[in-house]
Order: C-alpha cells, then sequence, then structure tokens
C-alpha cells in the first residue's frame, strides 16, 4: 500500500491458477476525503466515455478536492435511441434540448427526462472523515447502447471506455472537461 496525495493505491496479485483458471484483481484507488462506489468498489473520481470526443456520450464524477463538499459530476447524455438529451457541468444544465429537469434534495439530486423517468441520481453521504457518493441511473450513449444501469445501491458501468481517476480533471484543465 502506498500514499500518493490523498489517494491511497493498493493491488492484490494472485498468481494461483484454480482449475485450470488464472485470477485477476484490479487496483483500486481510494481517497481520504471523498469516493464514488461504482461498480461495486471505491474510487476517488472517475471517466465513462471518451471526454474529448464532441457531441458523444460520457460522463465525468470528478475528483473532489478536501476543500469542496460537493461531489463534481459533468457529462453528455443521451436517450435510448441515441437522441442528444443534455450536457451538465457540475449542478448545471449547459444544454438541455430534451426537455430534462433537475431536481435539488437534501442529500444530492436527481436528473429527470420529460416523461419523469430518472435518467440519473446522485447521493452524497456525510461521515465523520469524508464523504461518499452513490449513482444510479440508466445511461446510453449516442448509439442507444446501454452504458452505466443500477445495480444494488449504485451503479454498474457496462462496456470498458472508462477509467478511475486519482486526480481531479477540472485542477488539471481548469474546466470539467479536458
Amino acid at each position: 500500500m502506498k500514499n500518493s496525495g490523498s489517494a491511497f493505491e493498493y493491488e492484490i496479485c494472485i498468481s494461483r491458477f484454480h482449475e485450470g483458471v488464472r485470477v485477476k484483481f484490479r487496483e483500486s484507488l481510494i481517497s481520504a476525503h471523498h469516493n464514488y462506489v461504482i461498480n461495486q468498489m471505491l474510487a476517488p473520481g472517475f471517466v465513462l466515455g471518451e471526454v474529448d470526443v464532441q457531441d458523444d456520450f460520457w460522463l465525468l464524477a470528478d475528483v473532489v478536492s478536501p476543500e469542496e463538499r460537493a461531489p463534481f459530476l459533468s457529462g453528455c447524455f443521451y436517450d435510448h435511441e441515441g437522441g442528444f438529451l443534455m450536457e451538465m457541468r457540475g449542478d448545471e444544465m449547459i444544454r438541455n434540448p430534451g426537455g430534462c429537469s433537475l431536481k435539488a434534495s437534501g442529500d444530492g439530486f436527481r436528473v429527470l427526462h420529460p416523461s419523469g423517468e430518472l435518467l440519473l441520481a446522485v447521493r452524497t453521504e456525510v461521515f465523520a472523515n469524508g464523504y461518499l457518493t452513490r449513482i444510479q441511473g440508466k445511461l446510453h450513449d449516442r448509439k442507444g447502447i446501454l452504458r452505466m444501469e443500477p445495480s444494488f445501491d449504485s451503479a454498474r458501468i457496462m462496456g470498458e471506455s472508462w477509467r478511475i481517476l486519482a486526480v481531479s480533471l477540472r485542477s488539471q484543465g481548469g474546466d470539467s472537461r479536458p
């Protein structure tokens, strides 16, 4: 285990074969201040999709600095048919041709499709030593392919195009979209 700033890195390696199958484990980062729950694991931040492609699906759950108390999510969202719904940055809608609504709550917010269906729910729990944000929702890409779905009390990412962040993308580029 090693400390890299506010994130602790650990890696579990097992080189055993069990019934002819090699067991693989993944590296995980954990922040001492704030984590998101995604794919049943903790992460200081993550990016789903390609944020550098104009008008394509992406979701950024950015690393939260110790001075911040709320999670920072940005993204470009599509419906199940691939129609563009909205783009958000932080807790603001930047573009909203789909007519979605943003509803604040005491511990987070929800983004609703005009039909009333939940697009995205964000809820942050406060603990003595930090914060834990749970994200739920059904998100699709520009082709209508499911990229994120609810799983227990959080979300499961579909596909391979995502990565865990150890450093805030906002601090690197000054914007929510690097």
